[in-house]
């Protein structure tokens, strides 16, 4: 081993080593999602000699996003690049032997399964719950593991994710939240710090897998950076679960979210796959820092110029101000967390 190498001091750890370090260089991850927990992730494993890295993701670099996706810069966000496509910009200058493919697209039912074929590991950097359950059917139906990831405000978590080893994300959160009841960074906010740790911990879980110097664990690992406190929780299977334990793929076999654009109107509809009641009372206390809401027994609108949101007691939105449905859906899960 060169003491000078691009990876000498991760050879130097014992748990890794040069033999590890070679199952790294042929490993092929897909990196679902390039925002705060996506970009960074994505480039931890860069660094560290993973050979492929599939980064998909739906979304433009705004200003906002340079707090906390440490991948990016000014020039990205004047420019309103892909993510994706910054993304393996960025990372090719970073590392030249890590072959990185970017795809700018919304992850679906009908592409997932493309998405994972020929790959070892995912990485969760999505930014909404439907797309997560999603890809737990869609990993359990072929046999390929995960790493599911979350930040929100101060907090984080991290779990690795095995199907037939390990607990799946429906053995501990058997059903979708209803609209409006989950927290997003749109919100709630987030802090650099958070999103850098839930990235750290995510990278360090999937080494620990691709290295195979790690037996796989199923503990739920919390965090807040605000208090400082890092916790491991226990997760056990559920031979009940809808999903791994009786195969029952209800989100990969459902089209999912639905975005249509509205003739003539400048606006998008945006239906859930499953339809529930949006919790409008919580959702309007979040809301406020976002912009102007007004809200009724049947409807929640929001107007934060240049958009306009109006969500209905079904589940349904529409988002006015855009004809792109990529747009609407990132906005829907941006601010209403589906």
């Amino acid at each position: 081993m060169r003491i000078d190498g691009r990876y000498s001091r991760q050879e130097l750890f014992a748990r890794i080593g040069p033999e590890g370090q070679e199952r790294l260089k042929s490993a092929r991850v897909l990196v679902a999602g390039c925002g705060g927990l996506g970009s960074n992730t994505a480039n931890l494993l860069c660094r560290a000699g993973v050979g492929f890295l599939r980064i998909v993701d739906r979304d433009l670099i705004e200003l906002s996003n340079l707090q906390r996706q440490f991948l990016f810069n000014e020039c990205d966000a004047r420019e309103g690049a892909p993510k994706a496509i910054a993304a393996g910009r960025h990372l090719a200058e970073i590392n030249s032997e890590a072959k990185v493919e970017p795809v700018v697209s919304d992850i679906g039912s009908g592409n997932i399964l493309d998405l994972l074929a020929d790959i070892n590991l995912v990485l969760d950097g999505l930014d909404n719950l439907e797309t997560r359950y999603l890809l737990n059917d869609a990993c359990a139906s072929l046999n390929v593991p995960w790493v599911y990831a979350s930040c929100i405000s101060a907090t984080v978590m991290a779990r690795l994710i095995v199907p037939g080893t390990t607990a799946c994300l429906r053995c501990l959160h058997r059903d979708l939240p209803a609209p409006g009841s989950v927290r997003t960074c749109d919100t709630s906010g987030i802090i650099g710090p958070a999103a850098l740790a839930a990235a750290s911990i995510q990278a360090a879980i999937a080494l620990r897998f691709l290295t195979a110097n790690a037996p796989p664990e199923s503990d739920l690992v919390v965090g807040d950076l605000w208090e400082m406190t890092l916790d491991r929780i226990p997760v056990s299977r559920d031979p009940k679960c809808p999903c791994c334990g009786l195969k029952q793929f209800d989100f990969l076999s459902t089209p999912g979210q639905q975005a249509t654009t509205l003739c003539g109107r400048n606006a998008v509809q945006v239906r859930p796959a499953l339809e529930s009641r949006p919790d409008f009372k919580t959702l309007a206390g979040r809301l406020g820092s976002v912009g102007t809401v007004r809200v009724n027994d049947q409807l929640l609108r929001l107007d934060a110029p240049p958009y306009e949101l109006t969500l209905f007691e079904d589940g349904r939105a529409i988002v006015k101000g855009t004809a792109d449905p990529m747009l609407a859906r990132s906005l829907v899960a941006r601010w209403v967390g589906i």
